[in-house]
């Protein structure tokens, strides 16, 4: 392997034990709190509109690239362009 590709593995195992070690000392810390129900529902809620606007937003991107609505944008902004 690379150096490049040690270091990022190295950076992410460090970022998932950092990870790990954050959610052991919120449960340590919050062992006697307790989320009402309409609380886990706003969490559940928020979660799913979350991961439905990343998706929503990602499809659009994808789909404006491939059928070429950003070419216009990105032929414009070229400093060399005959229309700038």
């Amino acid at each position: 392997m690379s150096r490049s590709n040690v270091l990022t593995l190295t950076m992410a195992i460090i970022a998932i034990l950092m990870c790990g070690a954050f959610m052991v000392f919120g449960m340590i810390r919050l062992a006697g709190v307790e989320m009402s129900a309409h609380g886990w529902i706003a969490l559940g809620l928020g979660t799913v509109v979350s991961l439905a606007l990343g998706g929503v937003l990602s499809t659009v991107l994808v789909i404006s690239r491939r059928r070429g609505f950003d070419e216009a944008a990105h032929e414009a902004s070229r400093p060399d362009s005959p229309d700038a």
